[in-house]
């Protein structure tokens, strides 16, 4: 029930969109290979890629840039738990200040990047649900389904919290 509301709620208040980009539709560091100048040497995993709002991308980037302590996170593995990350407040302003746009909404990013990983979450779980990957032994689907509902309910805290949507 949380993904239809997420998505109500979501289309109903789409923020204005600025000029399209390119947007890879699933960037986090994880998809990133860095140089040992500690730069980002090149970007991978692009099938999600489309044209749209590069919000999208800052979105799904901040909700994936778990830190120590976080309530809410896409993903609890990610390396920028360990020391030496700056803060999901560092990362956003350095992106506004280096592109020049405004972030003011960027709560409405972060919901749709939990609502998008629930969907995508959601069609993995059915494959595997209905027999589609194969056996694979050791996948615990009690769990994927769990995913499903703690990333829609994240979608819909985040929208919550901040009065987004």
């Amino acid at each position: 029930p949380a993904v239809d509301e997420v998505h109500d709620r979501l289309a109903a208040h789409i923020p204005a969109q600025d000029a399209a980009a390119i947007v890879h539709g699933d960037y986090r560091i994880d998809n990133c290979m860095v140089g040992f100048d500690h730069r980002i040497a090149a970007v991978l995993d692009w099938e999600l890629c489309t044209l749209g709002d590069p919000l999208a991308d800052v979105g799904m980037l901040l909700i994936c840039w778990t830190r120590p302590g976080d309530e809410l996170m896409a993903r609890p593995d990610s390396p920028t738990v360990l020391p030496g990350f700056p803060d999901r407040d560092q990362v956003l302003a350095r992106y506004a200040a280096a592109s020049g746009r405004d972030v003011s909404a960027i709560a409405y990013y972060q919901a749709f990047s939990f609502w998008k990983l629930a969907c995508i979450s959601e069609g993995v779980f059915a494959r595997y649900a209905g027999g589609a990957m194969g056996a694979q032994p050791g996948i615990d689907l009690s769990v994927m389904a769990d995913g499903v509902t703690r990333l829609s309910e994240a979608a819909r805290l985040t929208l919550d919290r901040t009065g987004a949507a």
